[in-house]
């Protein structure tokens, strides 16, 4: 069990990381674009997905009792490929935002179930944050 923990801490952890450069993107793609509305969303959106990121680093640190950040960015991730799913009945969706939402569904999964079977605490209570 201690080496699937591990390995469920590394792959969170890469993933955590790659959330910087994304965040970051986003923000200097939002100051491009010169539009107001744009650099607003954009920009909050990024910062949020570098706090994710951080949030997820701190959280693997005692996963244990943290576990439920985890869960939590797998529902987020979750909501995300619906929302996307919608908006290619209602319009275009570029390739890499579904490329993107392919790879987000599979996190997703990955961070909803292991948090679960790495704490052995049900979905129910870490959904509310009670790990004891």
């Amino acid at each position: 069990m201690k080496n699937t923990t591990n390995i469920f801490k590394k792959f969170v952890l890469i993933t955590s990381i790659l959330n910087f450069p994304i965040g970051i993107g986003m923000i200097i793609q939002a100051i491009a674009s010169k539009t107001g509305e744009a650099l607003i969303t954009n920009s909050i959106a990024g910062a949020f997905i570098i706090f994710a990121g951080a949030s997820l680093i701190w959280a693997i640190q005692e996963i244990e009792t943290r576990s439920s950040i985890v869960l939590w960015n797998g529902l987020v991730r979750l909501f995300n490929v619906f929302l996307v799913s919608y908006a290619t009945t209602v319009g275009d969706v570029p390739q890499e935002m579904i490329i993107t939402t392919g790879m987000d569904l599979l996190l997703a999964i990955v961070f909803i179930v292991g948090s679960v079977k790495i704490t052995g605490i049900p979905f129910s209570k870490l959904v509310i944050g009670k790990i004891k």
